[in-house]
């Protein structure tokens, strides 16, 4: 009777626990879409996007992300596998392998980036091309900030609540 019961305990954690694995994917891909969306909003209004100019302009930059992001994936796949070579025994693991994938795809990165930005000649002025140019740079320090200013407002509401517990 209790090997049924621990059988049966350990089959239904396990289901659970592919369950919670099944929702923070999902969770993280409805994230990572929120983003995407919050960015393509960003660069329509920073940029000044006319709708004209943004039927030309966003297939172009939806295959080069579409690109950039296979060339990530490919770097990630490779990493994994020599991971996985080097499982067991940490000296395995092929270090040079490993550096000249990350150089191969931040040169492929590079060149996909610089013929998107040449791409969009004709389509976007040259003003809203030097945007463009620095706009994901722009991005990263305007979302950093607002994550320490909200880290900082979390920590002021925690040393709140922990002096009036004393």
């Amino acid at each position: 009777m209790k090997i049924v019961l621990l059988v049966l305990f350990l089959t239904s954690s396990i289901f659970a626990q592919s369950a919670d694995r099944e929702k923070i994917g999902e969770n993280r891909m409805k994230m990572m879409q929120e983003k995407e969306v919050f960015m393509i909003a960003a660069m329509t209004k920073d940029l000044n996007i006319s709708s004209e100019q943004a039927e030309k302009f966003f297939p172009i930059h939806n295959a080069f992300k579409k690109k950039s992001e296979e060339a990530k994936l490919s770097h990630s796949k490779h990493i994994r596998s020599l991971r996985e070579a080097a499982k067991n025994d940490r000296s395995k693991f092929d270090v040079d392998s490993a550096i000249d994938s990350k150089l191969k795809m931040q040169g492929k990165l590079a060149r996909l980036e610089s013929k998107f930005l040449k791409d969009t000649k004709g389509i976007l002025t040259e003003d809203q091309r030097i945007k463009l140019l620095f706009f994901e740079e722009r991005m990263k320090t305007r979302m950093a900030k607002n994550k320490s200013e909200k880290n900082a407002e979390l920590e002021k509401r925690n040393f709140d609540r922990k002096k009036k517990r004393n």
